[in-house]
């Protein structure tokens, strides 16, 4: 029996292809939210993940449609976001502008916070169909490269 044989074959960059295709069609298509403009989905996508980071776990928020009230929101600071994008001031400070006269984010003491009515539109909630689908696609395709969806991690 060869070594090779004897392992499992190196599907490390089909798994990437795969998940790079299907990161950037999502992406592609949420930026609709933002007029096409992907940087915008970037800064926004920052600013409400950041608010809900820590309640990933929190089963009392896992259904679509249960969004924490704006007090469990951690704010992030203007410099967290600017380090986490690389993004120079001057840029950054136009889309917040933007996004703080549309109602999309608010700033608060103690950062930058998007209220969870936003994410009641109907576009949003489209949005957030839209990446749950994507994801199901995207574990389909790992699936068909022969990425192991198990507990356990695959060997590299």
């Amino acid at each position: 029996m060869s070594l090779l044989s004897s392992q499992a074959a190196d599907n490390r960059r089909a798994v990437l292809r795969v998940t790079t295709l299907e990161i950037l069609k999502a992406l592609r298509s949420l930026a609709q939210l933002h007029e096409g403009d992907m940087f915008a989905l970037l800064v926004f996508t920052s600013i409400w993940s950041a608010n809900g980071e820590h309640l990933v776990g929190d089963e009392r928020y896992t259904s679509l449609r249960t969004i924490g009230p704006d007090s469990t929101s951690k704010p992030i600071t203007y410099d967290q976001l600017q380090r986490s994008l690389g993004a120079p001031r001057d840029i950054l400070d136009r889309y917040l502008a933007m996004f703080i006269e549309i109602g999309l984010v608010e700033q608060v003491p103690c950062g930058l916070v998007v209220p969870g009515a936003v994410f009641t539109s109907s576009e949003m909630m489209d949005g957030a169909n839209e990446v749950y689908d994507r994801v199901v696609s995207l574990v389909g395709a790992l699936r068909d490269v022969g990425f192991p969806l198990s507990e356990e991690a695959p060997q590299t």
